[in-house]
């Protein structure tokens, strides 16, 4: 059984020994240390635009390459120079998604396979007390009214919008697949996503910029470990997946800017 989104993503990825793999927005490398295990003949390439997490990546998957680039601006590889492109909740962070799509379809040998995954924020569920509440801090995560370092867009709704941004690409969508977490317990990832969505929303209470108060979140944190402590708790949230290839041919590209 497919525990993780990070999980799914290396299954679908299907990379076979010699080939060269990307991940574009690789993050800590969660993925990539997945895909040095399973397919330790794989050329592994980390792309992202923080130093920080790049030395991170560096130090848990000595042989993985990385490269420091922003994914708004063309990618540093060589026309049909890559097997897989891989990505994962990166999408939403550029002003236009499109362009990525665009330059991983470039960067892609025919055929070469994209995996492309994305959290969509609107789908998250926390069970508490006050059920209004909860709807609000869950809306304000969502909404990410103070961006994250790097980020140019925030958007909440990008799982379900990714079908149709791959259709619009020069990709060819071959699928698209549901990843549901789900948890009954304040703890592992779900205690992960609530101190983040809690960090997220008070950044934006202090800014008064979002649906709740420092005191409501407050009081949410604590209706939290009521749930959990009552074994009312649960906790869900859903990605998606699309799965595309280049095509033999490419059509001439529009400009972008």
């Amino acid at each position: 059984m497919t525990k993780t989104p990070h999980e799914l993503l290396v299954q679908l990825a299907a990379v076979t020994p010699g080939q060269t793999l990307v991940d574009l927005g690789c993050g800590r490398g969660a993925t990539l240390k997945l895909l040095a295990h399973t397919t330790p003949d794989t050329q592994l390439v980390g792309v992202d635009l923080n130093p920080d997490t790049l030395t991170a990546v560096r130090r848990r998957i000595p042989g993985a390459a990385v490269v420091l680039a922003d994914l708004a601006r063309p990618l540093p590889f060589a026309d049909a120079s890559t097997d897989v492109a891989i990505s994962h909740n990166t999408l939403e962070c550029l002003a236009d998604p499109r362009w990525l799509l665009a330059e991983i379809a470039r960067v892609l040998r025919p055929g070469g396979r994209a995996v492309l995954g994305h959290t969509d924020f609107e789908t998250i569920v926390v069970t508490s007390a006050d059920r209004d509440l909860s709807r609000r801090v869950c809306l304000t995560y969502a909404q990410l009214p103070v961006r994250y370092r790097h980020m140019a867009n925030a958007d909440p709704q990008l799982g379900r919008r990714l079908p149709g941004l791959v259709r619009s690409s020069p990709l060819r969508l071959e699928d698209v697949h549901a990843h549901v977490s789900v948890a009954l317990e304040l703890a592992g990832q779900a205690r992960a996503r609530t101190e983040e969505m809690a960090t997220a929303v008070r950044r934006a209470a202090v800014q008064r910029l979002n649906h709740v108060t420092e005191t409501e979140l407050d009081r949410w944190l604590v209706e939290l470990r009521a749930a959990a402590e009552s074994g009312e708790f649960l906790f869900s949230e859903t990605a998606y997946i699309a799965v595309a290839r280049r095509p033999p041919t490419l059509a001439p590209r529009k400009s972008c800017h």
